[in-house]
């Protein structure tokens, strides 16, 4: 059985032994000053974040024996010295899965020493996207990520990770950069690569403003559409419309997720089911956008991550499957929604099906 399939008969069945996809926020560090995040202007916790020996230990849980993707955020993971250790002991303990990461990219000396370190060590590890956040042309780029010369910095960055892992433009819509998307679409082309969009959230952690949440501007839904449509999406012939059913392309997900945030409609969401958040002083959350005191399952100091696993709150659960914390100020795309959607065929077909009996666009404009 495929892999979206199965995981979604799981979820049908409340299977919660296997977890499909692990966020590991290895740090709440971060060395820039981004517009779209404030985690930078909180005073410095003072507990431990989780040692190697401690990520080691929580990752050889059986519920992660067929985790199929890895995603490692911040803060900034490269202010963690010890990330390619980070990466060899979840290498070890899930073979299975994918590795992905985004960073800002303005410290070239210490994101090429480590990412050799980690190839070095780990060469048949698997690579979803090494992402470097661009923001539009140097002077806008500059001024989301609050320091002068990020832009240049990010660059270098990539020019001399580009042959050592797959690396990636990571975008993030605000209210200084919405013309740019194209841009930056079109500058990664020309650099040999591509850009994808990371999501502006609003959380207890990152604490950005409704000014900043612009997905729900009009003519971005058309924006979001072209980007979609970029992704393979087969024309509307009885030759595409199969090609779309019997093999969906990236852009058919993508479409059914910007339309439904553009209409702020719910969606399936696997969170606290088949995917968790662990964030870097061993806190477990079902995800990554709310992250208020009353998400906290349990901490890894104090039991062990099955022990966690098991007692996660029916009112959680509950809240996840009703969508109850889906638009509550923002979204939260880039962390569950969307490797939700990839595993739920079925509610993607349905809704494409529709369209194409309607004559409806894939993405539509917000109804008032």
């Amino acid at each position: 059985m495929a892999h979206p399939y199965r995981n979604w008969f799981r979820q049908k069945c409340h299977n919660r032994n296997h977890i499909f996809g692990l966020r590991l926020t290895t740090t709440w560090r971060c060395d820039s000053k981004c517009i779209t995040c404030s985690i930078w202007k909180l005073p410095p916790d003072k507990r431990k974040e989780l040692s190697v020996e401690e990520i080691d230990a929580f990752t050889r849980s059986k519920h992660f024996r067929q985790t199929e993707y890895i995603t490692l955020s911040g803060g900034e993971p490269t202010r963690r010295e010890d990330l390619p250790d980070i990466f060899r002991v979840l290498h070890k303990n899930i073979p299975t899965a994918r590795f992905g990461i985004t960073m800002h990219g303005m410290q070239p000396d210490r994101c090429e020493k480590m990412f050799r370190q980690i190839m070095k060590e780990n060469p048949d590890l698997r690579w979803g996207a090494v992402g470097l956040s661009i923001n539009g042309p140097a002077e806008i780029h500059d001024k989301t990520r609050g320091i002068p010369g990020a832009f240049e910095k990010t660059m270098e960055t990539y020019e001399r990770l580009k042959n050592i892992v797959p690396c990636a433009f990571s975008f993030t819509f605000c209210k200084d950069n919405v013309e740019y998307f194209d841009w930056v679409r079109k500058f990664a082309k020309e650099k040999g690569t591509w850009a994808y969009i990371c999501w502006t959230v609003m959380n207890e952690r990152f604490r950005v403003s409704e000014k900043d949440l612009v997905f729900w501007q009009p003519g971005l839904d058309q924006v979001l559409a072209n980007y979609a449509e970029g992704r393979g999406i087969a024309p509307r012939t009885v030759k595409g419309i199969l090609r779309n059913l019997l093999n969906p392309p990236t852009g058919i997900f993508y479409s059914y997720l910007y339309d439904h945030v553009v209409n702020k409609q719910n969606m399936p969401c696997y969170a606290g089911s088949q995917i968790v958040h662990v964030d870097p002083f061993g806190d477990v959350y079902p995800c990554n956008f709310k992250l208020s005191p009353d998400r906290i399952v349990g901490n890894l100091r104090e039991k062990s991550f099955d022990e966690i696993w098991a007692a996660m709150p029916s009112r959680i659960l509950k809240e996840i499957k009703r969508c109850d914390c889906m638009y509550p100020n923002g979204l939260c795309g880039d962390s569950d929604i969307y490797p939700s959607i990839k595993n739920c065929p079925p509610a993607v077909m349905g809704w494409y099906l529709k369209k194409l009996l309607t004559g409806r666009p894939l993405v539509e404009a917000r109804k008032s």
